[in-house]
């Protein structure tokens, strides 16, 4: 046998995927979308994956509609394009589940649930599958519902077969809900004793099963996303110049510069970008806030005159001894717009101190 030319080991160029939006559209040429093993990565459903994301969004630019990303949190399709447009890679990249820190919560029999509304939206999704999965959604929810409802006494015959799988025994009345909580007790537990629904399809009593089983674990993860979104999902601006910025580390500087993340959670994701980093950046973004608010202020010169009406004035309970702000007054400064609180006076008869300046 003589080998004519070797298979696998083929070289060709790829783009460096911090060069991509993670819309999968280059930074530099609008309009311009890569995918599969041209981004750094090896796989059939890497690739695959990449290719529904970059083809739906190149339609959508053609169309002039906004773009679609999918979040770290919506699937692992988006913790691959979240890896590859913000880490530095060395080697191709396979997706595994250990990449994600949200695995309890993107599970493959909740797959539908997460990313079909937004199939629905882009126009993937036809009014027949639509119509499977309403139908579907709607089961499952009628049964959780039943099952919360349904309820047993300790003397039902399958108390005992609930004792023998879990270990526990059932020692006063229980609602079915609860009976699927404990360890090892399945579903087809309650169908053996006519208490499940056999309208369900596998599918679908798994997916009510694990939803009642693991619902503190996933409603403590749904809280913690909730909580990281709200830190993380603070706007970039894109034109930021982070080589200005000398409270942020040379290595950031660069990294951030390479990267230029969205915002401040794909920034911290950035390899070589410290908490410290990301603090100072947060840091930088609101002092630039306050000066478009203050800029955007009108502006009165010195000795401009103030209504009264837009002094606000306290009227406390006398019986109380509690104070009474009586006289406010208010000087602007002519740089910046922003007002200087220079005297307040309070209400003598409460023996409250009286505040004489202070500087904004």
């Amino acid at each position: 046998v003589k080998m004519l030319r070797p298979a696998y080991a083929v070289d060709y160029d790829y783009l460096p995927a911090h060069q991509l939006h993670n819309t999968l559209e280059t930074k530099k040429i609008s309009g311009l979308f890569f995918s599969g093993q041209l981004n750094g990565t090896t796989g059939y459903e890497e690739a695959a994956g990449q290719g529904l994301i970059a083809g739906m969004n190149a339609a959508r630019r053609a169309q002039k509609k906004p773009l679609i990303p999918l979040s770290r949190e919506s699937s692992y399709l988006g913790t691959l394009i979240d890896d590859l447009v913000t880490k530095d890679l060395r080697e191709p990249y396979r997706m595994l589940t250990s990449r994600s820190e949200y695995r309890l919560l993107l599970r493959s029999d909740n797959a539908d649930a997460r990313l079909t509304p937004l199939g629905r939206e882009v126009g993937l999704i036809d009014d027949r599958r639509w119509g499977i999965f309403q139908d579907k959604q709607s089961k499952m929810a009628g049964e959780r519902k039943r099952l919360s409802q349904a309820r047993i006494s300790e003397s039902h015959p399958i108390c005992a077969d609930i004792a023998e799988v879990s270990g526990q025994a059932v020692t006063k009345s229980t609602t079915l809900e609860e009976v699927l909580r404990r360890p090892h007790v399945q579903y087809n537990v309650l169908q053996r004793h006519g208490l499940g629904d056999d309208t369900l399809t596998q599918w679908e009593s798994e997916g009510v099963e694990i939803e009642i089983k693991y619902a503190g674990f996933i409603s403590r993860q749904t809280k913690q996303i909730e909580q990281l979104l709200s830190k993380s999902s603070k706007h970039i601006p894109d034109d930021i110049d982070y080589y200005a910025l000398a409270t942020l580390s040379m290595e950031s500087r660069e990294k951030l510069h390479k990267v230029r993340p969205k915002d401040i959670g794909q920034a911290s994701r950035i390899g070589g970008v410290n908490p410290s980093d990301i603090s100072a950046l947060l840091v930088y973004l609101e002092v630039q806030r306050r000066k478009e608010v203050a800029s955007a202020s009108p502006k009165l010169t010195r000795g401009a005159k103030v209504a009264t009406q837009s002094l606000p004035r306290f009227n406390w309970c006398k019986s109380t001894g509690a104070s009474q702000l009586v006289k406010l007054r208010v000087n602007w400064r002519k740089s910046t717009g922003v007002s200087q609180l220079v005297q307040v006076n309070w209400c003598k008869s409460t023996g409250a101190s009286q505040l004489v300046r202070v500087n904004w």
